[in-house]
């Protein structure tokens, strides 16, 4: 196994866990100790491990997108109009 150290990244460090489980799972049930556990149930697991990386990489990619600054400045401004002018107006 590749020790840790030697991935670069938080990404390359999730993913290489990721292996882990994955491989780790896979030993297990191939060797029997897992006992009489179904191929649907063993799926399901790959599948959950799958959804979290998934969910890893949008949360990572939506980090270290910027937000426009052009898209914030317009934000503000009709919130300042939704907060002071609207209720003078009702």
């Amino acid at each position: 196994m590749v020790k840790i150290d030697a991935a670069r990244g938080s990404s390359a460090k999730q993913t290489l866990v990721w292996y882990w489980m994955s491989e780790i799972l896979t030993r297990e049930h191939l060797a029997g100790s897992t006992g009489e556990v179904g191929a649907p149930i063993l799926s399901r697991i790959y599948q959950f491990m799958s959804d979290g990386n998934i969910g890893y990489n949008q949360a990572r990619k939506i980090n270290y997108i910027p937000f426009p600054f052009a898209h914030a400045q317009i934000s503000s401004m009709c919130s300042m109009f939704l907060i002071f002018l609207v209720p003078r107006l009702c």
